[in-house]
């Protein structure tokens, strides 16, 4: 191989590796028995991500990310993790700008 065709090669190998993506941390208050109510901390009007309800042995997720979307899930940790956005997205969903990509 020429040095050029290396050089690309291993180009073509590094932008197919994507980024491992960090979470942003959550709160989770119980708010009846069976449903929780998951948020950004901090206490911003636009920190509400959604709520989990316990129903017939699953979790109903109902976000606010993603209006008149629901999900199901087979656990709290699963329900709680499909409300959680990326990290990147915290300080913007905090200020009332919700990126387009959880539209």
């Amino acid at each position: 191989m020429s040095l050029v065709s290396t050089t690309l090669h291993r180009l073509s190998r590094a932008v197919h590796v994507a980024p491992a993506v960090t979470l942003a941390d959550v709160e989770v208050v119980a708010v009846g028995d069976g449903d929780w109510r998951i948020s950004l901390p901090g206490g911003s009007p636009f920190a509400l991500l959604g709520f989990v309800t316990l129903s017939d042995g699953r979790y109903r997720v109902q976000s606010l990310t993603r209006p008149f979307a629901e999900f199901e899930a087979d656990s709290l940790e699963h329900a709680i993790d499909a409300l959680r956005p990326p990290a990147a997205d915290a300080s913007a969903i905090l200020a009332g700008i919700r990126p387009a990509r959880a539209a």
